[in-house]
């Protein structure tokens, strides 16, 4: 059986385990702006295949080995979301950046 916890340790393990987002987007921009991200790196990669492709098509059939190194070739962009960080760290650094902080 679990023990119970005291409100103090409710409140560090919270701390500890809540997680925020420090980006200088607001939590509801950061939705709409990961999913274009990941459309983005998508699309351009995408984009620079089908350039690759297309400037190997010509009156002769392609050699299926030089299509697969051109498309392996193409540079894909990379982009990751920044890790959130716990709601102790947030809590810090918001404090940290308010005027007459020492």
């Amino acid at each position: 059986m679990k023990r119970t916890r005291t409100p103090q340790e409710k409140k560090a393990l919270s701390l500890e385990l809540d997680r925020r987002n420090v980006v200088a987007e607001s939590k509801w921009g950061a939705r709409d702006a990961i999913a274009k991200r990941k459309q983005w790196v998508n699309q351009s990669h995408r984009k620079a295949v089908h350039q690759e492709l297309s400037a190997l098509t010509g009156a002769q059939p392609a050699d299926p080995e030089a299509v697969e190194s051109a498309v392996a070739a193409t540079y894909r962009h990379n982009w990751r979301k920044q890790p959130d960080v716990s709601l102790k760290q947030g809590l810090a650094l918001r404090r940290s950046r308010k005027p007459g902080a020492t």
